[in-house]
């Protein structure tokens, strides 16, 4: 975490932008499917060994081709032990090893002297290669992109009309519907060195691959939770829509039963998103996006008046992930540039540690918030107290070095454990922070006065007893208010858990840091009544063990009263809800 204000923006979060791949996949892609140009029907599965046995009866021109694309159209370095590079190239490469292609070998046979690098705007790359006979382009990329640079096709025979485009693009959406992520291969030869200047077109079709990128088993159970915790995850992606469409079926993100208002095809966002004139409310994911898209999405989101977190890994994802409320980027495959520009990283790249994050987020304001109503309710008790002596022209219940003693002992202790509580259960069924709201709200103001009337009404109770019905000395008497307010406090604690939570069983009643607080806290004052330096400066004189017993009762009778408020004022709204 880089800003620790980012945790508690991120309790807030209730929309979340996340990429598929990597962040929902296992990002270990593997060649599954092969449909060649020589027929648009035909599927091949690719299995372990995909070598010449498994795909015998391939078409040998069409199959031997794309096997080159595959190797030359592809910026992975080979040699050595470490093979490096994005991992859809990287299994092509595995692909054409396991179909007998030597990729040393094909490099040197066939140099590159050009690339036209993948851009997100144009989905696809290209690289020119020189020959014996001339030279040869080989490009790769999105079908619908590859689909409108080819004017031919490649069959067994050789090179024909392309004329199968509406089955190819049937066929290329059941391989995507499938889960599959889809690769379109196509090719041309030149005579001469063509100008690399001129826009690419006139290529022939070879095929199209579908990579299997299986969706991390440990995503599914979250969606539940980020349900219950009205968070919307929303999955922006690059992918074909049938198979952002499958993959968040499988982790659970879509309903397969869902209506195509779920998914939106994003388009070139450079030229207009079809969100932009339309509500977001319903759309769970957002295929073919663009990282203009991405940072689009954040901000009509935020106009929306949602608290967005993005997820990036890329240079690309940069601006979104700035303007995002907060960015979130991944520790591992994350470019330096995305972790420099987000708020949290992902040190091992989990999903998961953004459950994690958030529900630490909302524990912290919700710890934050406790440790101020303990605070302020147990000072305004304290300034109550001697207050309302004094107008009564009761003896004084506390001296000022007794208020800082109770300040620096019973009062910062016990917060300082509240701070630390894990939360509440429930935390993550509870909607997000409204994070335009004040930290303590009008309810809250109540709680604090109430909490101070109880705790004040109880030492006064003490002084009272001591001064008309037990004639106490008045040294006496502020002892006996003195102790009555030490147990008042730390019995206060217990107060703190919202109204509808069991007074037995609560997040402070499991905090071991209360108990730690409690006991030290009693340690300390046990220690400087018996001590007689301590004794003297406190103004703590030896009482009888009656007093003691009458004092622990008086502080204990303040928690009683106050839970009796909370219970009466739970049934009130309760009552007021069913009217």
């Amino acid at each position: 975490v880089k800003d620790l204000e980012a945790i508690q923006t991120l309790g807030a979060t209730d929309v979340i932008l996340t990429d598929k791949t990597g962040t929902l996949t296992e990002d270990s892609l593997q060649a599954d499917s092969l449909i060649l140009g020589s027929s648009a029907k035909t599927v091949y599965r690719v299995g372990e060994d995909i070598g010449r046995p498994p795909i015998l009866h391939a078409p040998k021109l069409p199959f031997d081709m794309l096997g080159k694309a595959a190797v030359l159209c592809n910026n992975v370095k080979t040699g050595g032990s470490n093979v490096t590079g994005d991992t859809l190239e990287i299994a092509l490469l595995d692909f054409a090893e396991k179909a007998g292609l030597n990729a040393d070998h094909l490099r040197k046979e066939y140099p590159e002297i050009w690339e036209l690098p993948f851009s997100p705007e144009r989905k696809y790359m290209a690289t020119l290669h020189e020959t014996t006979e001339g030279f040869v382009l080989f490009a790769k990329g999105a079908f619908e992109v590859i689909d409108q640079l080819c004017d031919e096709v490649l069959k067994e025979s050789g090179a024909m009309p392309f004329e199968e485009r509406t089955e190819w693009q049937r066929n290329v959406k059941v391989l995507a519907s499938s889960g599959l992520r889809t690769l379109a291969f196509a090719y041309t030869f030149f005579d001469k060195m063509p100008d690399t200047k001129r826009p690419i077109e006139g290529l022939t079709f070879l095929g199209v691959m579908g990579f299997l990128d299986p969706p991390r088993a440990d995503v599914k159970p979250l969606f539940d939770i980020y349900r219950k915790a009205g968070i919307r995850v929303v999955m922006v992606t690059g992918d074909h829509p049938a198979t952002a469409r499958k993959i968040g079926e499988e982790v659970g993100l879509l309903d397969p039963r869902a209506t195509d208002s779920c998914i939106v095809h994003g388009g070139n966002a450079v030229t207009g998103s079809p969100w932009q004139d339309s509500s977001l409310q319903g759309v769970k994911v957002f295929a073919r996006i663009l990282p203009e898209g991405k940072l689009d999405l954040v901000r009509r989101y935020q106009e929306e008046g949602h608290v967005v977190g993005m997820i990036g890994d890329g240079i690309n994802d940069v601006p979104a992930l700035r303007k995002a409320d907060i960015g979130i980027a991944m520790g591992i495959r994350g470019t330096e540039a995305a972790r420099e520009a987000s708020d949290v990283i992902l040190k091992h790249d989990s999903f998961n540690a953004i459950e994690l994050a958030i529900r630490q987020g909302r524990v912290v304001f919700s710890n934050i918030r406790q440790f101020v109503i303990y605070l302020l309710s147990c000072n305004l008790a304290e300034i109550l107290i001697v207050a309302l002596a004094a107008v009564s022209n009761l003896p004084a219940p506390l001296l000022p070095m007794q208020i800082l003693f109770l300040n620096l002992v019973t009062d910062v202790f016990p917060a300082l454990a509240l701070g630390l509580g894990k939360g509440e259960e429930d935390i993550m069924n509870r909607p997000p922070r409204d994070p335009g709201r004040p930290v303590l709200e009008k309810k809250d103001w109540g709680n604090i006065i109430a909490y101070g009337l109880g705790i004040s009404m109880a030492v006064l109770g003490s002084v009272i007893y001591g001064h008309y019905a037990a004639g106490l000395p008045p040294e006496w008497i502020n002892n006996l208010a003195f102790y009555t307010l030490v147990v008042a406090q730390l019995a206060h604690v217990f107060n703190i858990p919202s109204s509808g939570t069991s007074f037995f069983r609560n997040e402070v009643v499991r905090n071991p840091y209360v108990w730690g607080a409690i006991l030290l806290s009693l340690g300390i004052t046990t220690l400087a009544y018996v001590v007689p330096a301590m004794a003297k400066v406190l103004g703590l004189a030896h009482i009888s063990p009656m007093l003691f017993m009458a004092s622990m009762g008086f502080g204990l009778g303040s928690l009683i009263l106050i839970q009796v408020f909370k219970k009466f004022r739970q049934k009130f709204k309760r009552d007021q809800r069913k009217v």
